[in-house]
Order: structure tokens, then C-alpha cells, then sequence
């Protein structure tokens, strides 16, 4: 996306356009029926931020005011108003529209830490989300729903959320009928979307959230390569480096600028407890068929899986790897790998066939342990990086990102680290707009389920032979008198 930058329009890393901010009463305008009450809040604000993230089903921001108008008293606000506004890049056209000519309006639910400021002005926080989110709370959906499982949660987005913004759907697998017992659109979205089988990939789950371009609905792999057949391309390649380096001519790269990374920080790097928990590793899943009177049991093994599936790391040539995975290979217990151990995480299930004719069953057996352990081992590697505002690019994007070594110049042939460099995909963005400081920042959260090149693996048995004897089985009783016959009981522990 940033080599798309009209360069001749954007000058300055951190530059945006900003319309008029508008706040818009549910109380018409002087008695005109037609046109509701509104009020400029663009030369009160001191701070914007817009949210976007993969794990949250609808945009949402905040606005920071400095009022000595006393607009909750004279619009007023209650709640039920509606912000408006553009917020674009220069030289791109990709960007948030929040009006009701172009785009789509945003919601206020919320006023909070309002306070004095001075005798005569006060400051406050507006919170906004998009409208889908409002009418979420207000409807529940109570009916038989057949068919693909992508036209399901498409018939939720326009007919129960009432949505008209652009929807981005991947195409399902199977057929299937279900009866949505009293359900939230959104929870009856969730029902389906973790049921949901990829055409196209080898990938159960899908996710579903809203981002500037509309609402998406598509597996994970589909955000990590293009027509199941080679890995999708990045749009940022940030690093970094020092501000206000000028190219050797004396000019400014611009461009380059903008992806310079100002502060990073490394959230997460490896929780083995945590993925030995969430079964990212292993697991057993169990299915109980109640009309056949059987029981199946399945296991999950991560290195077996591992090489069916795309990645956020490619072979180099943009195909499947089996070898850059989180987890390495290596004689874990005698002959044993790691992922050896399914009965780490058990799931349990009912499988049972016919429950609605012809129509498939869920197979949550398989389906279940996979989603869980791809969705969780995007956990294991998450990043934090600080960059100057671009609104060209957004949740679900692929970018790279570049990590010192943190070591001597001649210690390796790299200048980066070989695990944590590398593809990333972006989880949620925060976009702050400091209108007296003339900057747009964004926070961006990314994550990755593989490295960049592969750990070492090992068949060698270093593991099961360190450990000490077998220890003593002592009674307190035993410790105590060793207390009063020799003045301590440490002699009997060693």
C-alpha cells in the first residue's frame, strides 16, 4: 500500500486530512422536520482515536474535548447522537468516511472523565462505534437457518444487523441446517463462523470484524495467501531506524519515512504453559454418536499439521513450509516430540449423524482442535511498533518488520534477528490524531505463528536423563523427630 503513496500530495510522514467533526442530535433544527440539529466540535478537540482489531466485530474511537460551550447541556447529549467526519492519508485513498453522504456514520454511547478544566470550560470523552454494534443489542435471532455457511452469516449481516456497508465473504464448504435459539446477530455469527470450513484452505474457524474497507468473513489462512496457492504479499515493510535521515541527494524519501518504526516493543515470544493449555501443541478430541452408539477419538498433532497449512512465513518462493513452525523438532522423551502428548488439552463432543436429514454434521471434532490451536499459536509471537499514521493500510494486512540482533557486529552474518524478523500479521491498530501537534500516529499490535528461518531440530535424546534420583518419600513426623534428636532436620534431606 505504501508504494501506492501519490507522493506529489504527501510530504511529510504523519500528515492526514481531517473534515469537519460534526455531532448530529436525534432533534430536528429549528422546527425543520427534514434536517436534524447538528454542531461543529473540530476546534474543540485535542485527541482522536479510531480502534480496529480482528478480535472486536465493529470499529469504535473516542474523541477528547475541551468545551466552553457547554454542548451536553445545549445539543444535548444523551447518547444518541451521531458523529461524523473523514479522516484520510494524503495521497491515498483508502481512509475512514464516517459521513451519511458517502459513508457510514458512527454512533455516541458514551460521555465519560468529564471535568473541570477552568471556571469556564470542561473537558470530556465522547466513545463512538459503528451502528451494527447499536442495533446488535436490539434484535435477536430466533429461526431455522440452511444452506452454506457463508450465506448464513451473509443473511445475518444484511437482514438482522440491517448492514449496508461492503461485506468481504469467503466461500464455505458443506451444507448445513441449524435452529438459532434467541441469539444476538452477533452471537449467532460466532455460532456459525467457529463451525466454518474453508473452500479453499485447509482451515477451520473463520474470523469476522470491520475494518475501513467493510465487514470481512474469512478464515485465517485466507489472510496469509492469495487463491489457496501462494502466499499473499505484504504492504509495509517497517524497520527501525533513525528519524530525519535524508537520502544522498538531500531530499526526503517520504515514503521510506513513513514506515520508519519509532518504538517497538515484544509483547509475547514463546508461553509454553499457555500453548501446552490451549492445545496449540496437541489434543484429543472425543465424538459421541448417539444414533450409531460409537465413540471416536481423534488426535491433534502440530508438526503432522504444520505443512498443510499456509503461514505467515512462506518457503521463500511464496509455497507451504513444513520446517519454520513455532515448535521445534527434537527428541523430547525418548523418541517422543513434543506434540506426542495429545491428552494436554481433551475436548468432548457430541457427532451424532441425521440430526436434520441429509444435511451434514458439524464434525466439531475436527473442526474444533485445529481452529483453537491455529487461533492460539498466533499468540506466541506478538509485536508492538509505533509508526507514523497511514490510513492505507488496516487490521488483516500482511507487513514485515525488521528486529535488531542486539549483539556484535561480527557475532553473525545477519543484521536482524532470524526469529523474530519477519512476516506479521496485523491484529488492531489504534490511530491517534493530535490536531495541535499536526500528527496522525498509529499503534499497531502484530502477530505471527512461524519464524522467519527455522529453529535447529535435534534427534539426539538430551532430555530424559539430566534429572536427579528419585527423591525421598518422608513423613512429617519422621522430619520432627530428626528436629529434636539432631537440633535440625536437614541432615535427613541430605
Amino acid at each position: 500500500m505504501y508504494n501506492t503513496i501519490d507522493t506529489d500530495l504527501l510530504t511529510k510522514a504523519g500528515d492526514f486530512i481531517l473534515s469537519d467533526v460534526v455531532l448530529t442530535s436525534y432533534i430536528s433544527s429549528n422546527g425543520n422536520t427534514s434536517k436534524p440539529k447538528q454542531i461543529s466540535v473540530k476546534s474543540l478537540m485535542t485527541e482522536l482515536n479510531i480502534y480496529e482489531s480482528i478480535d472486536k466485530k465493529s470499529l469504535s474511537g473516542n474523541i477528547v474535548l475541551t468545551d466552553a460551550q457547554n454542548i451536553p447541556n445545549h445539543l444535548p447529549l444523551t447518547g444518541f447522537e451521531r458523529i461524523e467526519f473523514k479522516l484520510f492519508t494524503p495521497g491515498t485513498s483508502r481512509g475512514f468516511d464516517f459521513t451519511h453522504e458517502t459513508g457510514h456514520p458512527m454512533h455516541i454511547y458514551k460521555i465519560s472523565e468529564r471535568q473541570g478544566a477552568t471556571p469556564r470550560a470542561q473537558v470530556y470523552v465522547l466513545h463512538f462505534v459503528s451502528k451494527e454494534l447499536i442495533v446488535n443489542e436490539q434484535k435477536r435471532i430466533s429461526r431455522a437457518v440452511s444452506g452454506s455457511l457463508d450465506n448464513m452469516m451473509l443473511s445475518f449481516i444484511r437482514n438482522d444487523l440491517e448492514s449496508t456497508k461492503n461485506v468481504i465473504m469467503e466461500e464455505s464448504k458443506g451444507l448445513r441446517k441449524y435452529v438459532i435459539p434467541r441469539l444476538r446477530p452477533y452471537q449467532a455469527i460466532d455460532f456459525i463462523r467457529k463451525r466454518t470450513d474453508s473452500l479453499r484452505y485447509a482451515n477451520k474457524g473463520f474470523l469476522f470484524y470491520e475494518n475501513s474497507l467493510g465487514l470481512h468473513c474469512k478464515s485465517l489462512e485466507s489472510h496469509l495467501a492469495t487463491s489457496g496457492v501462494a502466499a499473499r504479499p505484504v504492504v509495509a515493510k517497517y524497520k527501525p531506524t533513525p528519524a530525519n535521515v535524508r537520502q544522498g541527494d538531500g531530499n526526503r524519501d517520504v515514503v521510506r519515512e513513513m514506515q520508519q518504526v519509532s518504538n517497538f516493543r515484544i509483547k509475547e515470544q514463546y508461553d509454553t504453559l499457555k500453548s501446552l493449555r490451549s492445545g496449540v501443541y496437541n489434543s484429543k478430541a472425543i465424538a459421541y454418536d448417539c444414533l450409531n452408539k460409537k465413540f471416536t477419538t481423534t488426535h491433534y498433532d502440530y508438526l503432522a499439521e504444520y505443512g498443510n497449512s499456509f503461514h505467515t512465513e512462506h518457503d521463500g518462493v511464496g509455497g507451504k513450509t513444513d520446517n519454520k513452525g513455532i515448535l521445534p523438532f527434537f527428541n523430547y522423551d525418548k523418541g517422543k516430540t513434543f506434540s506426542s502428548f495429545p491428552e494436554g488439552s481433551l475436548y468432548v463432543f457430541a457427532d451424532t449423524e441425521k440430526l436434520h436429514n441429509d444435511f451434514e454434521n458439524d464434525n466439531d471434532a475436527d473442526i474444533t482442535p485445529k481452529r483453537i490451536a491455529q487461533r492460539f499459536s498466533f499468540e506466541s509471537m506478538v509485536l508492538n511498533l509505533s509508526v507514523p499514521g497511514f490510513t492505507g493500510v488496516g487490521i488483516g494486512d500482511l507487513i514485515t518488520f525488521e528486529m535488531p540482533i542486539y549483539e556484535p557486529a561480527d557475532y553473525s552474518e545477519l543484521d536482524i534477528d532470524p526469529y523474530m524478523s519477519g512476516r506479521y500479521l496485523i491484529r488492531s491498530i489504534r490511530h491517534t490524531i493530535k490536531p495541535f501537534e499536526n500528527r496522525h500516529l498509529m499503534y499497531i499490535d502484530c502477530m505471527k505463528d512461524s519464524v522467519r528461518l527455522p529453529y535447529p531440530e535435534e534427534t539426539n535424546d538430551t532430555q530424559t536423563d539430566y534429572h536427579t534420583d528419585t527423591g525421598q518419600t518422608l513423613t512429617q513426623e519422621e522430619l520432627d523427630n530428626a528436629v529434636i534428636n539432631t537440633d535440625t532436620g536437614d541432615n535427613i534431606l541430605s
